[in-house]
């Protein structure tokens, strides 16, 4: 497994620690929405974190590449059960990953950048935040941009995050704070951009 695939992999484990904490069961396409928005916000919320993600898009239907395949692995470690789109997450993985964070290292800080964004994407309706942030670009946009994979910060939804940013004079505000303030700001003006390129 490559660099970017196992950072990938690390991640999707803390997030579904995560979600552990308030319930024990997801659904798989709003897990895979989670991470599309962590991804396409890391640049701005880890400024040091490098690894990247790649997105393939499809008629009707984006894919985070090697997301299956870890899911799959996941699965055959017994950290979680796939069942009709809704994962169910084992005490092995809760086990597995209080291990990983006994040393307080690595894992302990990105499980800190990592809460506090599912617990702020947790804070809005699925619909209401989806719609639009996930279906950046929609295929139909992709097809005019000739674009037929997409790494996450080239968005134009990272682009107006980092737009929305450079408003902001008080460097003392809360990165978190910023992230739910700007999905309120694409909300209203994501559809203004249609005229730029």
């Amino acid at each position: 497994m490559d660099v970017d695939n196992s950072k990938l992999a690390e991640k999707m484990l803390l997030f579904l620690y995560s979600f552990s904490q308030t319930c024990t069961a997801t659904n798989i396409n709003t897990f895979k929405r989670y991470i599309y928005l962590y991804y396409m916000s890391k640049k701005f919320l880890e400024k040091d974190d490098m690894d990247s993600v790649v997105i393939v898009l499809e008629r009707g239907n984006i894919q985070i590449a090697n997301f299956d395949t870890i899911l799959n692995d996941f699965e055959s470690r017994d950290y979680l059960i796939c069942r009709d789109n809704i994962i169910t997450i084992t005490d092995t993985l809760k086990i597995t990953v209080m291990g990983l964070l006994d040393n307080q290292g690595y894992f302990s800080s990105l499980l800190k950048q990592i809460i506090p964004f599912v617990t702020l994407l947790q804070s809005y309706d699925d619909q209401f935040v989806f719609t639009i942030f996930f279906s950046e670009p929609t295929f139909t946009d992709a097809s005019k941009r000739n674009l037929r994979e997409l790494k996450p910060q080239d968005s134009r939804l990272s682009k107006l995050l980092i737009k929305f940013k450079e408003k902001i004079a008080d460097e003392k505000i809360d990165n978190y704070d910023i992230l739910s303030h700007w999905m309120d700001y694409v909300l209203k003006n994501y559809y203004e951009l249609d005229g730029e390129k």
